[in-house]
């Protein structure tokens, strides 16, 4: 009989215990009904948010990006990374509208639509690091969201909706099962990061994943990254290795990458800007190493947002 590799096994288990640690700071920031012309703006959040559009439809922007505004409907869910301002608003607005430019919302007895907002608190180290390799934000509409959360989302509509005693105490104990859930599609969606993901949970492997998260545009070998873990370059490789089921330029490879698309995603810089930010002097080499994991040119990348 032909034993199954332990290692994808290790790596999703590390996983799920780091996504279980990390739900652990979600709590309710509120919930509202909404009418009018109204408009939710947050300015550089100093937490991850989870957005449910418990009712009707509303517009969601990004005033720093180029992205344009986004409509969504009853049961869609956003999550928003920290510090990206943005705002929801029952208009569809101009994604650049400046700040002041919006409405402050109202709560009326008969509402039109309604939103209900989570915050992530980041508990501990590792929970930053966490979100700090999750895309700037991503939309979870209701034809894309898995039976599981789905089925969260709507348990929390229905009491939403129903107004009943009690009902704001269920959808906050819900949250840190929502944020599970939730944070479980986001992690599948960007199935690339397993390994590094399993990594964070690593004490050896944890402050040079910090150290390269925060400057990845340094030129980082492997003798400097087995500095920084205190291991010899073979035992570092070796841990990789047993960790996250990745070597360490792989390891590399994929944070820079992450932080290349959160540029391209966020940012109106240059290619050239972005490259030499991950630590690519050449656009040609920075070109050849986009295309290899998004199997598309950063131009091609930028345009499909």
């Amino acid at each position: 009989m032909t034993e199954t590799p332990e290692q994808p096994t290790k790596t999703t288990e590390s996983v799920e215990a780091l996504i279980t640690s990390v739900a652990q700071g979600t709590e309710l920031h509120f919930e509202t009904g909404l009418c009018g012309d109204w408009s939710i703006l947050a300015d550089h959040p100093g937490k991850v948010g989870l957005h449910i559009v418990s009712n009707g439809e509303c517009w969601l922007g990004f005033p720093a990006s180029a992205q344009p505004t986004q409509r969504l409907s009853a049961g869609d869910a956003v999550f928003v990374n920290q510090g990206v301002s943005h705002f929801l608003s029952r208009q569809e607005v101009p994604a650049q509208v400046s700040l002041d430019e919006l409405k402050n919302y109202c709560t009326p007895n008969h509402a039109e639509s309604g939103v209900i907002c989570y915050e992530l608190n980041e508990v501990n180290e590792t929970s930053t690091h966490f979100f700090g390799l999750l895309p700037p934000w991503m939309v979870l509409r209701t034809t894309e969201q898995t039976e599981e959360l789905a089925t969260i989302l709507a348990m929390i509509r229905r009491e939403t909706l129903s107004g009943k005693p009690g009902y704001q105490t269920i959808i906050s104990r819900l949250s840190d099962v929502l944020a599970v859930h939730l944070l479980r599609q986001i992690v599948a969606q960007e199935h690339q990061l397993n390994g590094v993901f399993a990594g964070l949970n690593d004490s050896s492997l944890l402050p040079v994943l910090n150290a390269i998260l925060k400057h990845p545009e340094r030129d980082w070998s492997v003798d400097a990254m087995a500095n920084i873990a205190c291991l010899s370059v073979s035992a570092f490789a070796d841990r990789c290795q047993r960790a996250t089921g990745l070597t360490p330029k792989k390891i590399l490879d994929q944070l820079r990458f992450q932080r290349a698309k959160y540029l391209l995603s966020t940012t109106s810089r240059a290619l050239e800007v972005v490259a030499a930010d991950v630590g690519y002097q050449s656009n040609t080499a920075f070109g050849r190493f986009f295309k290899k994991y998004a199997n598309c040119s950063a131009l091609e990348y930028r345009a499909k947002l």
